[in-house]
């Protein structure tokens, strides 16, 4: 008897070639059109996306008809890759609506790679093979990294096939690469070990990959669906279908690498002189939380810990939602900010609590989701990092734990970055005097495009005062498949933890001490109120000085970071893909059929193979 879920799946299958038969005719239809269409088929994803999560239904396979015989392609709906899925699909319906509601309105370019790369995205998170895989993984890359100018065009398609060689190094001799095939048969420990240094490398490629250009539509969706996207492809490749072949020692590698990429990123935020790059770096700092959140699922499945893995699992997808819904919301606001300002340097924005009122406090709020601040998700998640710490294992000496104090270290390091970040942001842009006339002008964006960013930033403050029912309704199910943590789990207002004895965090009552002390300094200083005159909101109740009508330069902040820039490596640089002649209009779309039909001459070349 077929499962509810089936046709959900093949409703999405549906949704998916929607999206790549709008991004393939973008440019031939009129852009309000094209915008509203994406929109409606994210949404319709999102929807899509709910009732596998809410009423816990259990996983299906779908055989496409496509592909060689031997290697059809294949894909699968369970609980890890549908909570995955919702967010990715969440983010890109914000990402098409403010497309087709800002004014001037998105081009034709915007548009598609939206389309193409949410498109990949839902291919890799449906993925049951690894060729689906790389086929996902590739349009999602060739979407965000073939428009405009890139210096990482060769990881178009390096990524993929580092993920596509991973998975046959996890395959059994004579099998498909099928995810079902690995999970059943036994896997080599060296097989396993090197296809997890692949899936790391690929998964840094995925993340760190940039355009040389400024663009807020690859910037929300790098933030809302690629890097909660890559959290899911570490899971699925390295403690999923790894299984126990996964040695401890790659945990600790993880959580190293993963704490040295918070602190990076988080310190490129807070010495970048402008405001897209500062919410772009803590987005990345999402990234090497859930790296280092993995590692330790690692290493407490290693010592057979399922409370500690499960503290560090919901903490990964708890960086997921919070990652997703702020990385988006922080970059959309930046965006509404910096056209509506004409800048997006610091050192000329100012006084927007005025001006826009509405869009800073989508940014405060996303912000404070970045940071560690509480009750903000944040700190939720720095909370479920540090359990999952104090649950690993006290053995082994000092050689074992001293990675773990690193970690330590370094997650706190990168939240104090953070925080002091959000901070300077905060009290700069939204908080400080305005520093230009065109600043000083900076206006409200229209109301659906506000509207937009509010309901982003209502579902992060709800997430963030309420994490333990959020990842009770979406993640429950994905966190005893993959920790074996018992039904008897405590679930309620709290944090998910692995038993009634353990200690658990609950942000309402913190919210409640913050909104009785903020109400009571609110209501002191409104009954200290003294006789005040007119003055420019500027100048702190002064008279402006002549000739200077928003204060004297000297006296105002430059919008530097406090910290130094960190040196660029000189890494080595792959060769050069030889470019192909094509017509200017349309080689991005180009591109991306190349990438398809180099993947359709690799499946014809191991179905002739055997």
């Amino acid at each position: 008897m077929p499962s509810v879920s089936d046709p959900i799946l093949l409703f999405l299958v549906v949704d998916i070639v929607a999206l790549l038969l709008l991004g393939a005719c973008a440019a031939a239809m009129p852009l309000a059109i094209t915008g509203f269409l994406a929109t409606g088929l994210c949404g319709l994803g999102t929807l899509l996306c709910l009732p596998p999560l809410l009423v816990r239904m259990p996983a299906t396979v779908l055989d496409l008809p496509l592909g060689p015989p031997s290697l059809p392609l294949h894909l699968a709906l369970d609980p890890l890759s549908a909570f995955f899925l919702l967010i990715a699909f969440l983010c890109g319906t914000a990402v098409a609506a403010f497309q087709a509601t800002t004014a001037p309105l998105a081009d034709a370019e915007s548009v598609w790679v939206t389309a193409f790369c949410l498109a990949g995205t839902a291919t890799f998170l449906l993925a049951a093979d690894g060729i689906t895989l790389a086929i996902g993984v590739a349009l999602a890359c060739g979407a965000i990294w073939l428009s405009r100018n890139n210096r990482h065009r060769q990881a178009v398609l390096l990524v993929p096939l580092l993920f596509l060689t991973a998975t046959c190094l996890l395959t059994p001799s004579g099998f498909a690469p099928r995810f079902d095939a690995i999970r059943t048969a036994p896997i080599d420990s060296d097989h396993a070990a090197a296809a997890t240094a692949l899936a790391i490398a690929a998964v840094a490629g995925l993340i760190l990959g940039r355009s040389a250009d400024r663009g807020w539509t690859r910037d929300a969706l790098i933030a809302g669906a690629l890097i909660p996207s890559a959290s899911y492809l570490l899971l699925r490749l390295v403690a999923d279908l790894s299984g126990g072949a996964a040695q401890n020692g790659w945990g600790f590698v993880l959580v190293i690498i993963g704490g040295a990429l918070a602190i990076i990123q988080s310190w490129h935020s807070a010495a970048t002189p402008d405001l897209d790059a500062a919410v772009a770096g803590l987005a990345r700092r999402q990234a090497g939380l859930s790296m280092a959140g993995v590692g330790l699922v690692l290493i407490a499945r290693a010592a057979d810990l399922p409370g500690a893995a499960s503290f560090g699992l919901a903490a990964v997808l708890l960086l997921a939602i919070g990652g997703s819904v702020a990385g988006s919301l922080t970059a959309l606001a930046a965006h509404a900010i910096g056209t509506s300002a004409g800048t997006y340097r610091l050192s000329r924005l100012g006084g927007l609590v005025h001006a826009m009122p509405g869009t800073s406090a989508s940014l405060a709020v996303g912000l404070l989701a970045l940071s560690a601040l509480p009750p903000g998700l944040g700190f939720a998640c720095l909370w479920l990092l540090f359990q999952s710490i104090l649950s690993a294992p006290r053995t082994g000496g000092l050689l074992s734990q001293l990675p773990l104090a690193l970690v330590a270290a370094a997650i706190a390091v990168s939240a104090a970055l953070a925080t002091v970040t959000s901070v300077r942001l905060i009290g700069i842009a939204v908080l400080g005097r305005p520093r230009s006339p065109r600043g000083a002008g900076a206006r409200e964006s229209k109301s659906p495009t506000r509207a937009i960013l509010l309901v982003l930033a209502g579902i992060s403050l709800v997430v963030g005062v309420l994490p333990g029912p959020a990842l009770w309704l979406l993640a429950e199910p994905a966190i005893r498949a993959l920790t074996g943590v018992p039904p008897g789990s405590r679930a309620g207002l709290a944090l998910l933890s692995a038993s009634a004895s353990s200690p658990g965090y609950l942000a309402l009552p913190v919210l409640a001490l913050l909104a009785l002390a903020t109400g009571a300094v609110t209501i002191a200083l409104r009954w200290s109120r003294k006789e005040s005159r007119a003055a420019g909101l500027w100048a702190d109740g002064m008279e402006p000085p002549v000739g200077l009508p928003f204060g004297d330069p000297v006296a105002q902040s430059t919008g530097a970071g406090f910290l130094p820039a960190l040196p660029v490596l000189a890494l080595p640089r792959l060769p050069p893909i030889p470019s192909v002649p094509l017509p200017r209009a349309w080689s991005a779309v180009g591109g991306l059929w190349l990438v398809l039909a180099a993947f359709g001459a690799l499946l014809l070349a191991l179905s002739v193979m055997g």
